[in-house]
């Protein structure tokens, strides 16, 4: 399990170095505006996602109840980062690579839901 956590938390560090590489636009968000409130997202939403696996992980073997609602964590935590980053309106300089970045990070949480409860058993990481 843990190596699947890291691998959400490595997608989200993925974000955030691309963010701090990019410029500065006029419109809406600076680069750092953009960086800033992304990696906001990014925290917050692994704090989530690492505090519910927590308590899921903490114990002994988990149930397998406990474990679809782990994966509903981290799918539905997945993809509320990802929408709340969209929603932020990159900077035009970023928009592309952002756009691109979110594309994969959605294919990657798809691909995860579909494994089911066989994410926590194998080590096909889509991230």
């Amino acid at each position: 399990m843990s190596n699947h956590l890291k691998s959400v938390l490595i997608g989200s560090v993925v974000v955030g170095a691309l963010v701090t590489s990019c410029g500065n636009d006029d419109e809406g968000l600076s680069a750092v505006e953009f960086r800033d409130q992304a990696s906001a997202i990014i925290c917050e939403g692994d704090q989530e996602i690492g505090a519910a696996l927590g308590q899921v992980f903490g114990g002994g073997e988990p149930t397998p109840e406990q474990l679809e609602d782990a994966l509903a964590t981290i799918i539905s935590g997945s993809r509320g980062q990802a929408d709340e980053i969209d929603a932020l309106a990159a900077p035009s300089d970023m928009e592309a690579d952002v756009d691109a970045l979110l594309a994969e990070w959605r294919s990657a949480t798809s691909a995860a839901e579909a494994q089911g409860l066989g994410f926590f058993e194998s080590d096909d990481d889509p991230w």
